[in-house]
């Protein structure tokens, strides 16, 4: 089973494409806190992540940098050539239900702490709109299903 649930703030805003066919894919960096270290020090773990089609279009209109998301989704592995032989890769997120949990300006002082070479800025803010995504599952006649025991 493949499931992942963070809960984190978006490190800058989310990057929005449409493809070729027509899908739009939002692609976004999670800073997701992971405690404290032995020194005291906050530990902050860092993930990429996408969604499509609907997801996407949602976090175009209400998420931008500093917006505290719940992401539910699976992780995807992929790989790459880079520049000097050697192979790359990486695993990420891909959403498939989110919830807006607060933007930025309704925080309690929470920073979003920013990653090794990210040169982003900030837009204005937008006003945020709580909205959970449920894709909800079809009611099933258990009397329906027939069910052969292999044993």
């Amino acid at each position: 089973m493949n499931k992942v649930f963070l809960i984190g703030r978006l490190v800058k805003d989310p990057e929005i494409r449409t493809t070729t066919t027509g899908k739009k894919v939002a692609s976004f960096s999670l800073a997701i806190s992971d405690g404290k270290d032995q020194n005291g020090q906050e530990i902050t773990q860092f993930f990429n992540g996408s969604a499509w089609e609907r997801l996407a279009e949602i976090i175009e209109m209400y998420v931008k940098k500093g917006t505290k998301v719940a992401i539910f989704g699976s992780l995807k592995n992929r790989s790459w050539d880079k520049q000097d032989g050697t192979k790359g890769y990486a695993t990420d997120i891909l959403a498939r239900e989110m919830e807006i949990l607060s933007s930025k300006n309704e925080s309690s002082g929470d920073s979003v702490p920013t990653p090794p070479n990210d040169d982003s800025s900030s837009t204005a803010p937008k006003k945020p709109k709580e909205e959970k995504i449920n894709d909800e599952l079809p009611e099933i006649d258990i009397n329906d299903i027939n069910i052969q025991m292999p044993f």
